[in-house]
């Protein structure tokens, strides 16, 4: 079946005849009657039946209808597609971000882009780095906020801030009673540790190694992957943690508090968008308005965190 068929049929069913359908597309009326029948030859069905001077559709044929018209459905919403991808204007976002990040600094970013963007739909994936960044490799996603990362083809990448590894504990502990927690502090004492991603997180797995070396004489019998799950267990009450400050607000009314740890342990943050659409005024606003959330977390947290400007 031709496109051509098919718009014919629609023609026929909206107006009634044969003779009508052809003048309102322009054809002959001998090629109307041609295309409908050679439709009906292909779906193996007839689709009309003569009643009276007119054409009525059969049982088959409105069914056939139904899929039709979704079908044009579709080619007129890929043409506004096509209008707006041809205008600049972008109607979907999709994000892949860490799951501590999008606690903390992501829902006001995102809520400052769609005060600015109302019309535009948002898709957020939630996900650890490796799986971020197979998705911005496929092109599942068109942003990704997560660890800095290196460059990949297609796509921009840019920093958006510096922080350190902090010690979070229970407020009761020992440890809580000091601003400064060191290595030496946590001597005898049990951690939590990381178990390590699955691929080189550039700035942040060498961050890792050097937090799990520091900590290798103490005792480690909880290994979890992700920060927000150590904040969990250290609101249990099993043991503290060395680990990202953002997840840390969730867990403050569970008796958690955080304190700087030295050495420092810095963790370096990107954000990634493919490069055609770099410069869309959505893309960069988002940007800006992540860099302006790490910095309020920054204040209201009492956490030192550098916020790369460019």
């Amino acid at each position: 079946m031709t496109f051509r068929q098919l718009e014919v049929f629609l023609a026929v069913v909206r107006l009634g005849t044969v003779s009508t359908a052809a003048d309102y597309l322009g054809i002959t009326q001998s090629g109307a009657s041609r295309m409908v029948s050679e439709l009906e030859n292909n779906v193996g069905f007839a689709l009309f039946h003569r009643a009276g001077r007119g054409l009525e559709i059969t049982q088959q044929g409105r069914s056939f209808h139904q899929q039709v018209e979704r079908y044009f459905d579709g080619m007129d919403a890929l043409n506004d597609a096509v209008r707006m991808i041809r205008s600049g204007i972008i109607r979907i976002l999709r994000i892949a971000c860490l799951p501590t990040l999008s606690t903390s600094v992501l829902p006001k970013a995102v809520k400052t882009l769609r005060d600015e963007f109302p019309d535009i739909a948002i898709e957020i994936e939630t996900v650890d780095y490796a799986v971020g960044i197979s998705l911005l490799k496929n092109r599942r996603v068109d942003i990704m906020v997560s660890f800095l990362m290196d460059e990949i083809d297609g796509v921009t990448v840019s920093k958006l801030a510096e922080t350190c590894c902090v010690l979070a504990t229970r407020e009761e502990h020992p440890l809580a009673k000091k601003n400064v927690v060191t290595i030496g502090d946590l001597q005898d004492t049990e951690v939590l540790g990381q178990i390590p991603n699955q691929v080189i997180v550039p700035g942040q797995d060498p961050t890792s190694e050097m937090r799990e070396n520091l900590l290798s004489d103490n005792s480690k019998n909880i290994w979890c992957h992700t920060s927000s799950t150590r904040y969990a267990m250290v609101a249990t009450g099993l043991a503290p943690s060395v680990a990202e400050p953002f997840a840390s607000p969730l867990f403050r009314s569970q008796g958690v508090v955080v304190r700087k740890f030295e050495p420092p342990l810095p963790l370096k943050y990107g954000f990634a968008a493919y490069s055609d659409i770099w410069d869309s005024p959505e893309v960069q606003l988002f940007k800006t308005a992540l860099q302006d959330e790490f910095r309020a977390f920054s204040q209201h947290e009492n956490i030192d965190i550098n916020v790369f400007e460019e």
